[in-house]
């Protein structure tokens, strides 16, 4: 017997094209969220001394806003491709949950490595003791990698929790 979904052509996609839709918008995601972090994260002056790079006005705050911006950018990534994908693909949600949390990661680490290109570099040879410089755009906590997966899985759940999908219990399909 075929249900009322199937007889319309709403069936669920497969789980490996599932995988494949949220790996590329992850990775299109942690594009973009690298160049947001770049472009708003704040800008820390430092000095060159006997060859490297020395931090100028040692104030911690600078360099907790890069680490904020980053955390907040992860958040916001993860809440609208949690919502997104959580809602698209309703009648495989396991999958979707598990490529989520997974990509997520990789999508952060996408952003890191896409706003540490972007900002400034670390090279200081050849520059002179004093030299007024842009500190490296670096991300100090390793912890803000797991915001977006975690807000995107927290989402899918919750989202999960308010569903009323009964299609697999309604009365009427034989096994």
């Amino acid at each position: 017997m075929t249900t009322r979904a199937e007889r319309l052509g709403h069936t669920a996609q497969s789980p490996a094209r599932v995988v494949v839709q949220i790996a590329v918008a992850s990775v299109v995601a942690g594009l973009l969220m690298g160049v947001l972090w770049w472009l708003l994260s704040t800008d820390v002056r430092c000095v060159v001394v006997d060859g490297e790079l020395v931090r100028r006005n040692c104030e911690s705050r600078e360099f907790f806003d890069r680490d904020a911006v980053f955390t907040l950018l992860g958040a916001g990534f993860g809440l609208v491709l949690g919502t997104g994908f959580t809602v698209w693909h309703r009648r495989t949600p396991v999958t979707t949950l598990v490529a989520l949390a997974a990509f997520g990661v990789v999508g952060s680490l996408v952003a890191r490595f896409a706003g540490g290109l972007l900002g400034p570099g670390d090279d200081v040879s050849g520059l002179a003791d004093g030299t007024d410089r842009m500190y490296p755009l670096l991300l100090d906590a390793d912890a803000a990698l797991l915001v977006w997966s975690m807000v995107a899985v927290v989402v899918a759940a919750v989202i999960a929790l308010f569903r009323e999908d009964q299609t697999p219990w309604s009365p009427g399909q034989q096994p």
